[in-house]
Order: C-alpha cells, then structure tokens, then sequence
C-alpha cells in the first residue's frame, strides 16, 4: 500500500473508533477509492497511560508503543497519528524512536484555539489526572499566550468518572456528565474555551456535540490535521 499513514490507536478503543469514523466521514469521497489509506494499530493492551505517570513502578506504557512505532516504521508511512492525549508525555521519546513524524495532538489543539474562539484568554482544560499531574498541556497554552485554567479536585474527580467508569469500563458516554463538565469550567471557573485533553472527552463530544459552550476538541483537530497532511499527499503524488 502506498499513500498511508499509520494510526496509533486503542487508548482506548472506543475512542480509536471515533477518530477513524470523524476521518471517513470528513473525507470528500464520490467512491470507494477516494477514501484515505491508513493503518489503524488498535493496540489495546498498551498499560494505562496516567497509572504510570502516577506511579513510574507501574508497566510502562512506552515500551509498547516504541514497539509499534518501530514494526509499523517498517512499513514506511507517510506520518504517524497518536490518539492519546496522554501518551504525548513520552511525545520526545517516542519521536525519537522513528525518523517518520508523529503529529502533535496538543501543539494542533492549541493552534487551533484562535479559530475557535479569537477573543479567548483564559483556556480551560479537562483531561485524566495523568494529563493535569504533568502539566501535559500547560507550556503549549501559556506559550500561545493564553491563561490556563485546570480543574478543581471537584470537576477533575467528575472527569475521571466519564472517562474511565462510563466510557472505558462501561462502554459509553453520559452526555449529562460531559456538558455538566464543560459548563462548570465555563460558568464557575471563568474560562473563555475548553479543552478537551482527553480522547475518551472527545468520544463524549462525538455523541453529544457541547453546543451551549466553546471547546477545543483535540481528536476532532488532530482528524482535520490528519485529513489535510493526507489528502495533500495524494495531490503531490498525482503531480
């Protein structure tokens, strides 16, 4: 196969899913062939990302995707594509572990802020814990020049409910939770945006689009990054 990238997926699962179906469905299709070619590694049993940034004695999950990313490099694709927002802890290392470039989910989050919401100044962020221990997010917004509000213990406690209870244990969203989330960093906390810093938020979004209130949904731009790196791909190569 030529023309393709590779998906480094399965963190989780159903959030790998939403990605692909956010890609086919933005791609201008007439045909079949029209479609993107990509390789999606659903790799599910890589180690929970925020148990070892929590607690580095837990399995770590970089040994499995440095793994992937050196099978899959193999296969030479045009760019990776992580879809976890926190995995890009180990973005550096595992860049390093590939010549191929892997798109930064939250440098394109951040980036695309100004198109959402141009008078924005103060950007709120909902991610795990492993997420907001690491201050993943914080040099991205604060070198954009935005003020960023985290989450109270409250609205982080809630957010990890969503995430790990109602989506990946039980296996779906709760669209309640998830605009109740979005409202209080707005309403409360007095931010002018939201990130959503977490795959499995974006998955809620996907099911319940937030449409009282902004926010910067990191798998939906990281899909129109996708789209865009691919597409122009194909053009260079019928030129």
């Amino acid at each position: 196969m030529q023309q393709f990238f590779t998906i480094l997926g399965g963190m989780g699962t159903l959030a790998t899913e939403s990605y692909v179906r956010l890609l086919d469905k933005r791609t201008p299709i007439h045909r079949d062939q029209d479609y993107l070619n990509y390789l999606v590694v659903n790799h599910a049993t890589v180690p929970d990302r925020t148990t070892w940034i929590l607690d580095h004695s837990q399995p770590d999950p970089n040994e499995a995707l440095i793994e992937d990313i050196k099978q899959q490099s193999l296969l030479n694709p045009a760019f990776f594509v992580l879809i976890c927002n926190t995995a890009h802890y180990s973005f550096d290392k595992l860049q390093e572990a590939t010549e191929i470039p892997i798109l930064n989910m939250l440098q394109e989050t951040v980036n695309e802020i100004k198109k959402i919401k141009p008078d924005a100044k103060r950007v709120g962020l909902l991610a795990t814990k492993g997420t907001l221990a690491a201050n993943l997010y914080d040099p991205y917004i604060e070198k954009a020049g935005y003020e960023l509000i985290k989450p109270t213990p409250e609205i982080a406690e809630m957010t990890e409910d969503l995430i790990y209870h109602d989506i990946k244990e039980a296996g779906h969203s709760d669209g309640n939770k998830y605009h109740e989330l979005v409202r209080k960093m707005i309403e409360e906390q007095g931010a002018d945006v939201v990130v959503l810093g977490c795959t499995e938020l974006s998955f809620a979004e996907e099911m319940d689009p937030e449409t009282a209130y902004p926010v910067a949904d990191s798998q939906s731009i990281i899909v129109d990054r996708s789209l865009e790196r691919a597409l122009k791909l194909r053009q260079n190569n019928k030129n």
